[in-house]
């Protein structure tokens, strides 16, 4: 393992475990100090050390899926080598680990978000599971508005459509300034008493842009709205304090955040549980049950069906508690960075058109951009096989933006902090030879 061990006493039931030494997991990973440079950092990332063949790994496909250090690889191992168990459902050291395990993670969410009670973190699969869960869940009635930016990923757009077709649910779009800037005007033009729901991104997918979520909770609270915030794309560089915020609902994904693929989590405020219905029932749900009726558990319980991904859930709570150690200011100052070197290098190149505000600062860790005279999906092939500089081209779930405005299809590279400027400056020099053989 590349970090320390240390376990928590928040309630001791880990620690008495160990003491016996009936388990010895690494519960929980401390992250690198804040003093170790970016570049030491990047040698936490086992993937980055290899090559690909001959060339090392361009990674600039973050936004999509971020890339694991070690210590939330060593968690997710730790729980199938060590202590494979069931949380909550056996009498034995396995079980007593896994469900301390996994009820810690859930306390690191806690943390990480600023919540009031574990009790208000719910595991899910992915943001998607979460959002899903909001529409199917709260109490909605014909005539109820759901009010959404025209920005959202699909995740955010398809479930409210669904919705307004299953139960007379009015969905309504606010548009996004020309430079997919919140329009904070255009919000307050379509808010009034029938919204029930105003479901929004934290930052953007596309573009990087983040919304400006304080007024935006502050205005829908006004007339009586919740506020569900997609954060897929804001966790990692954002300090997210759903307190501070007063947002209602949140949902992101373990996948962007340094964590797992298939974890989730959706935060609902403890009142606000109260109007949501779960989605399954099942094992874990209830606390008893007849041939003719059940009595539901509490929350977070009731909210999570059957057997859960303990080992990707307690890998999530490592790679928050990762995310923390490095710092979430630093991490936002590094990719800003990394954003501005690129846009100094290829922002005013005649053939080369970003998408998104012109200020790399508004654009966060993305640089969506556009090479006039060569598709998207030509530009990211080349890239991709001349160079193992990995990025994403396409519409990138956000079609109904690309399909309203008649735009081609985009390539999105997106900057983490384990990237280094060289990597940048070879991205850069990369996209300038393929203008010098592709001419427009």
């Amino acid at each position: 393992m590349c970090c320390s061990v240390e376990i928590p006493e928040e309630e001791g039931d880990i620690g008495a475990l160990r003491a016996r030494g009936e388990v010895h997991l690494p519960v929980r990973i401390l992250a690198p100090p804040q003093q170790r440079s970016m570049r030491k950092l990047r040698e936490d990332f086992p993937i980055l050390q290899q090559r690909l063949p001959g060339k090392p790994p361009v990674y600039l496909d973050n936004a999509c899926m971020a890339l694991r250090p070690a210590a939330v690889i060593d968690a997710i191992t730790g729980y199938y080598r060590e202590y494979s168990g069931c949380h909550g459902r056996a009498q034995h050291a396995f079980g007593a680990a896994t469900t301390a395990a996994f009820d810690d993670a859930r306390r690191t969410v806690r943390d990480f978000l600023g919540a009031a009670d574990a009790s208000e973190i719910l595991f899910t699969r992915n943001t998607t599971e979460a959002i899903n869960m909001v529409a199917r869940g709260l109490d909605w009635r014909a005539g109820d508005v759901v009010l959404s930016s025209d920005l959202e990923h699909n995740s955010n757009l398809l479930p409210w459509q669904d919705l307004a077709l299953r139960s007379g649910v009015e969905h309504r779009i606010v548009p996004t300034l020309p430079d997919t800037r919140f329009d904070m005007a255009a919000f307050r033009a379509r808010l009034d008493g029938k919204v029930k729901l105003v479901s929004v991104l934290a930052s953007s997918n596309l573009t990087g842009v983040s919304f400006p979520i304080a007024d935006i909770v502050r205005e829908a609270h006004r007339v009586g709205a919740l506020v569900l915030v997609d954060a897929a794309q804001g966790v990692v560089g954002h300090d997210i304090d759903v307190g501070k915020l007063g947002v209602d609902l949140l949902a992101f994904s373990g996948h962007k955040a340094l964590g797992p693929t298939g974890t989730g989590v959706l935060y609902a405020r403890r009142d606000v549980q109260e109007r949501l219905d779960g989605m399954l029932l099942g094992g874990e749900t209830v606390t008893d049950t007849t041939y003719t009726g059940h009595t539901l558990g509490p929350a977070p319980y009731r909210y999570e069906a059957g057997l859960q991904n303990y080992a990707g859930i307690i890998g999530l709570g490592a790679a928050l508690t990762y995310i923390q150690g490095v710092g979430q200011k630093r991490i936002a100052k590094r990719v800003l960075e990394l954003n501005a070197l690129a846009t100094q290098q290829l922002g005013k190149l005649d053939r080369v058109e970003i998408l998104g505000p012109a200020d790399p600062a508004q654009r966060g860790g993305l640089f969506t951009f556009r090479v006039r005279g060569i598709a998207a999906s030509d530009v990211a092939w080349l890239l991709s096989s001349g160079a193992n500089i990995m990025t994403r081209a396409g519409k990138h779930c956000v079609h109904a933006w690309y399909n309203a405005r008649g735009q081609d299809p985009a390539v999105r590279a997106s900057f983490a902090f384990y990237n280094s400027p060289e990597e940048v400056d070879f991205f850069c020099w990369t996209v300038k030879d393929i203008l010098r053989g592709y001419p427009g």
